[in-house]
């Protein structure tokens, strides 16, 4: 039993490591991505490697698929504001689109990764609509009242070129869950704050 939980243990550290390295290294001499804030599309374009899944005739933003152990599926995203980037985001989801218990754990993975490469978060919160939820919660208790879109997960981190807002919300039909980086020079719009 206790070699159970011993290999357990060591494989989700060796996913974390992994999962580190591969975002450190897809930022480590860039703002964010293989990028640096301001670049144009057509630069971004040529430093990417990964395969690229941005819709044909799209202006304004590049999408990327990236793999990153323990997470399901993840997509880079790169936002552009008259051909400089300006934003990015990673975009995480479950197989099961609908699976929220598997999005609280992506965004759980995905705090601690954060926070250890960065520290404990500036922010933590879980935002109810309900004053009478409790300050911690199960995970299935989490998941009905995010699924009720009755809570937010949100997170906040300040490097020296970005701040990362990370979110995990219900929109429209299915969990939505993002780690949003913006330069610390760009002013945010309202639509942006109220995202956060």
């Amino acid at each position: 039993m206790n070699y159970s939980i011993s290999s357990t243990i060591k494989q989700q550290s060796a996913a974390l490591l992994v999962l580190a390295l591969i975002l450190t290294a897809s930022a480590a001499a860039a703002d964010f991505g293989m990028a640096d804030w301001g670049m144009t599309t057509d630069q971004v374009k040529a430093l990417e490697t990964r395969p690229n899944l941005t819709p044909f005739s799209e202006n304004g933003y590049l999408i990327y698929s990236v793999t990153l152990p323990g997470i399901d599926q993840a997509r880079l995203v790169y936002q552009f504001d008259n051909d400089q980037l300006t934003h990015g985001r990673f975009i995480f989801r479950p197989n099961q689109p609908l699976n929220v218990v598997r999005s609280i754990e992506h965004y759980q993975q995905i705090k601690t990764l954060i926070s250890s490469q960065y520290g404990p978060p500036n922010t933590d919160d879980m935002v109810s609509r309900d004053e009478q939820v409790p300050a911690t919660l199960s995970p299935i208790d989490m998941a009905n009242e995010l699924s009720a879109d009755r809570l937010i997960l949100k997170s906040s981190w300040r490097t020296e070129n970005a701040t990362l807002f990370h979110q995990l919300a219900w929109n429209v039909d299915r969990p939505h869950h993002q780690l949003h980086y913006v330069p610390l020079n760009a002013p945010m719009t309202q639509g942006q704050t109220d995202a956060f």
